[in-house]
């Protein structure tokens, strides 16, 4: 009687949970993914990807055999884990405090986070000439010579004043006249520290020249550095350089992620679609200003393209991890914990993110 009750225990304990039943009559796992390069994709006839390799060598190493069903989104494979229709969720899966009150996460394979994807401008000769000409006219570098013209026309009607008089030959008593020679004075003091065969012989004139003459090492390099500056920045600006610049703007992004609801929380026009090569695609064709999610993924998508005008700007940001995601309180997120561990230990990792990532970091 004793060995029925622990054998009707054991069938009990077996039936409610998949994961035990799995190891004992040999059931194979559910595993769900999705396609999105380079974590899990279809090649060859075969699943490929960092996340998908990764979960084969885990599978090897614990002994498991599985099927896998491929969805669309990441929240299908977060549903059907939760109406415990899959048991793994293989791909690239963000650890949040919102899934992890459904669903349970083995330990994190893989730091990512959210960045920045947009389109330089043409490189044509003539945009460089007109964005050459755009950063010299700006109001910077406009007031700032409005202001040296101003001091340079004080000083030059000084000069004439007091040279005028004693200097009658070189400063004409008229003052159009007189004042055209102050200003060549002036404005040849400042470029190269003289007029040749001219300047100041009274005393008030050559007061006027000494405040000039010091004054304008001063000027040039200021007007210099203000120049270099600005004409650096305008040159190098975009209108978009970081997450802070996206707010009003049209960004794409891959329909039902994570990303798709910061950005709506932060102003964005946002664009959902369907992965995020379209979202690349729409970038390229100008249907939107930028395009932000997963760093690697965005990474590798514009590498794939090798199209010098995509550039990801700004730091990453909202940082997250990737895992593999189960069933809420699964039996299998100690085994493939202490796998991952293992795997880890012997550099599987390294040799994967190399592969995938161009780096054994």
């Amino acid at each position: 009687m004793r060995h029925l009750l622990l054998l009707f225990s054991a069938a009990v304990f077996i039936a409610f949970t998949p994961q035990a039943a799995a190891q004992v009559s040999g059931t194979r796992l559910r595993v769900v993914t999705r396609n999105l390069e380079p974590f899990s994709f279809e090649k060859d006839g075969r699943r490929s990807g960092y996340a998908a390799e990764l979960w084969e060598q885990l599978a090897r190493e614990t002994g498991m055999e599985y099927d896998i069903t491929v969805v669309g989104t990441a929240q299908e494979m977060i549903d059907a884990l939760n109406a415990k229709s899959a048991d793994v969720g293989v791909g690239a899966i963000s650890v949040t405090a919102k899934r992890e009150a459904i669903i349970d996460f083995s330990q994190p394979f893989y730091e990512s986070g959210l960045q920045v994807l947009v389109s330089g401008a043409s490189a044509s000769f003539a945009d460089n000439i007109f964005s050459l000409l755009g950063n010299l006219f700006n109001l910077e570098l406009i007031g700032a010579f409005l202001l040296l013209m101003a001091a340079m026309f004080i000083i030059s009607h000084l000069v004439w004043r007091y040279e005028h008089k004693v200097n009658s030959e070189q400063w004409p008593e008229d003052y159009k006249a007189g004042i055209w020679e102050s200003f060549w004075w002036t404005l040849s003091t400042l470029l190269v520290g003289g007029a040749d065969n001219k300047g100041p012989v009274g005393v008030g004139g050559r007061v006027v020249a000494i405040v000039w003459m010091l004054l304008s090492i001063v000027l040039v390099s200021l007007l210099t550095a203000s120049f270099t500056t600005t004409l650096t920045i305008n040159t190098l600006k975009g209108d978009i350089n970081g997450p802070g610049d996206l707010p009003g703007r049209k960004v794409a992004t891959v329909k039902g992620s994570t990303t798709e609801a910061w950005l709506n929380a932060r102003g964005a026009r946002v664009t959902p679609l369907a992965a995020p090569a379209e979202c690349v695609v729409a970038l390229k064709s100008g249907a939107v200003d930028a395009v932000v999610y997963d760093a690697p993924v965005l990474q590798y998508e514009a590498g794939k393209l090798n199209d010098e005008k995509l550039q990801m700007v700004g730091p990453v940001f909202e940082r997250q991890n990737y895992a593999f995601a189960l069933q809420q309180d699964s039996d299998l997120r100690e085994r493939l914990n202490q796998a991952l561990l293992k795997l880890s230990e012997q550099g599987a990792g390294n040799e994967l993110r190399k592969k995938y990532f161009g780096d054994d970091q």
